[in-house]
């Protein structure tokens, strides 16, 4: 009988993942997310975060996968608008970025950055970094930068 065992060489650890966020913020533990960080101070109408999550994909998987995938998701909401993919380099990783935005009826106006992160690895598949910050409601523009800037401070490492 064989033992298998998790991390491996043969079935890897994800990778690890770290940002910096604001001292006006917080850690959270949300499921299947990796890491998430939001305002300490709850806003009114919506509170800004950023949430890392980690998987795996197929090796030949191409941004317009995830894009496809996320497009699903969004394009029922109402008002919904998806950017067009583009890539962008946050520290020493290469990630795609697509901004997407709807309009909830609860928080008006619902802004988020996705930034993807695809490192293949030797068998057959890839670690994919799923990260996304969310901002809303009437603080909109002056939290969108925030989420920009603790994005932009994502560092991965294996």
């Amino acid at each position: 009988m064989s033992t298998l065992s998790f991390p491996s060489d043969r079935f890897p650890a994800p990778p690890a993942v770290s940002i910096d966020v604001p001292d006006t913020w917080e850690p959270v533990s949300a499921p299947a997310v990796a890491l998430a960080a939001k305002q300490t101070e709850a806003n009114a109408d919506f509170t800004p975060n950023v949430i890392v999550r980690l998987g795996t994909r197929p090796e030949n998987d191409q941004p317009a996968d995830a894009l496809m995938e996320l497009r699903g998701s969004v394009d029922s909401r109402p008002q919904a608008e998806v950017g067009q993919v583009h890539p962008v380099q946050i520290n020493d990783q290469e990630f795609h970025r697509v901004d997407v935005s709807w309009v909830d009826p609860q928080f008006g106006t619902i802004r988020q950055i996705h930034a993807f992160a695809s490192l293949p690895r030797e068998d057959s598949l890839q670690d994919f970094v799923h990260v996304t910050g969310s901002a809303g409601g009437a603080g909109v523009d002056v939290d969108v930068p925030v989420v920009e800037q603790v994005i932009a401070s994502t560092r991965i490492t294996r």
